[in-house]
């Protein structure tokens, strides 16, 4: 029966395809544009005449580009549907042709679809001249496989026998990096600051946001020729609660505190805020959202009305998710959709943070149908405060988590570069500690201390045991590893 369903699935497919080949051989187009490098824009549709083919180039010209753009050969626009392996496509890349097909132009907007598959031009191109392969031959040993952080998903790389899935494809991860990294301008700029929020996103919510690994950036743009940034920063949520008055009454307000995204004091950026309520009981979420300017790395608050989730949901538990657009430098930041989820407690009227809730919202069963068995995250919340999501690693039934989560400032976070074989020193919280691959032992302020389990490297970064994050870095540690949420808290004495 499974044969039988891809046979007729195949031959869908190419019943689409041929129909498009007879299609553009019958019909002249309705409007044509040549754009200066001598890519040919065309349409079928009598909705998009020159000028709007032109339109649909200078935004591409407003995209990050290098080289790449003179090898792209066409661009053609179709008001019909079309199916890919997939099912149905609204753009399509032929890395043979160096051209893209968009459809269905006439009913849907297709300037965001338009950078996604050039998204797919700009990666092949650098990735073959980068590692000498294409993006349907990545494998998990690839450099930018290693740098893009995936291990513990369930992603398509070469060779895998997992069922075709759009979002776990790496080629489509890397158009949708694309898009976030060097391709904002698909998009109009919002009018007020809470139009930022879901204003553009990656494609899969539930691996590491790409904004927030700025050696993902650094290979395209090196390896492009493209201009350097100083990155957004990730906003973290520094304080929340229930606002009183002087008599100690709630007036159904919750103020969040939350850092700074700009990576300079001169930097203004818009910020927009959503708080996502979900009943203990089920039934619809109920969503606030507020929006907000501001200049410099000073802290930002706001005050968000929460009645409206009392009064529909009674019992809940909420999502806060904070949105960064920064117009001049052509960035944007959002905290991704696994952190920053709290419960609130009835009875004490306050929100604690709590794991993602892979059981309430469907997650586990949904992303072990895709091929993930466990969630490969750790949640970490340094004193009650949400402070990071990273990639757990176990070997031996050992929990290992990143040291780089237990690094401040720059001289520390370089020093994790190191080799194998010299000395790793790392800042935390006025501790000062050093320690060496694969050796069982470390300086802590300068004395001595022998370790029950060695730092050693998994996924080309040093990693610690979780066991040994008291004895290094003075911290009681609650440690939820049999639980897919799998969250680190941290409390210093």
């Amino acid at each position: 029966m499974t044969k039988v369903v891809a046979v007729i699935g195949l031959w869908i497919s190419v019943c689409f395809a041929f129909s498009f080949m007879i299609y553009a051989q019958d019909n002249e187009p309705a409007a044509t544009y040549i754009s200066p490098e001598g890519i040919r824009f065309q349409s079928y549709s009598s909705k998009w005449g020159p000028d709007k083919l032109r339109g649909l180039y200078e935004i591409l010209l407003q995209c990050e580009h290098g080289e790449e753009l003179n090898q792209l050969k066409q661009v053609t626009l179709y008001p019909d549907k079309s199916i890919g392996k997939s099912g149905y496509r609204v753009g399509y890349y032929s890395i043979k042709n160096k051209s893209i097909d968009l459809y269905e132009v006439d009913s849907v907007p297709i300037e965001r679809t338009f950078i996604h598959e050039y998204g797919h031009h700009f990666t092949y191109y650098w990735l073959h001249k980068k590692e000498g392969i294409y993006p349907a031959q990545l494998t998990e040993a690839s450099q930018w496989s290693q740098i893009r952080q995936l291990d513990g998903y369930p992603i398509r790389w070469s060779g895998s026998t997992l069922p075709y899935s759009h979002k776990w494809d790496p080629e489509e991860i890397m158009a949708e990096d694309y898009v976030l990294l060097f391709g904002i301008d698909s998009r109009p700029m919002p009018e007020r600051p809470s139009d930022v929020v879901n204003w553009l996103r990656h494609e899969n919510d539930y691996i590491p946001s790409v904004l927030s690994i700025p050696a993902v950036r650094r290979y395209w743009q090196t390896t492009a020729g493209l201009p350097s940034k100083q990155p957004l920063k990730m906003p973290v949520i520094q304080q929340w609660e229930i606002i009183t008055d002087e008599e100690g009454e709630e007036v159904e307000q919750i103020r969040v505190v939350f850092s700074s995204a700009a990576a300079s004091e001169q930097q203004q950026v818009q910020y927009g805020i959503r708080i996502v309520g979900f009943g203990e009981q089920g039934g619809l979420p109920v969503s606030i959202t507020t929006g907000l300017v501001a200049e410099g790395k000073r802290l930002i608050e706001t005050n968000l009305d929460i009645r409206p989730l009392r009064q529909e949901l009674q019992t809940f538990y909420v999502h806060i998710q904070i949105w960064a657009l920064e117009p001049e430098s052509k960035q944007i930041m959002y905290t991704p959709y696994y952190i920053n989820w709290f419960s609130y407690d009835h009875d004490s009227k306050s929100i604690k943070p709590m794991t993602l809730p892979l059981d309430k919202q469907g997650i586990r069963i949904m992303l072990k149908n895709e091929g993930m068995d466990r969630w490969p995250l750790v949640l970490m919340y340094l004193n009650g405060k949400p402070y990071n999501a990273v990639r757990k690693y176990n070997e031996n039934g050992v929990d290992y988590i990143p040291l780089r989560l237990f690094s401040e400032g720059e001289e520390a976070n370089s020093s994790l570069n190191n080799g194998d074989d010299k000395p790793v020193d790392v800042q935390f919280q006025r501790r000062s500690v050093q320690v060496r691959m694969n050796q069982e032992q470390a300086m802590i302020d300068g004395k001595s201390v022998k370790l029950k389990r060695s730092i050693k490297k998994m996924g080309m970064e040093p990693v610690v045991p979780v066991s040994e994050l008291p004895e290094l870095f003075g911290v009681a540690i609650l440690w939820d590893g049999e639980d897919s949420g799998m969250i680190v808290q941290t409390d210093t004495p």
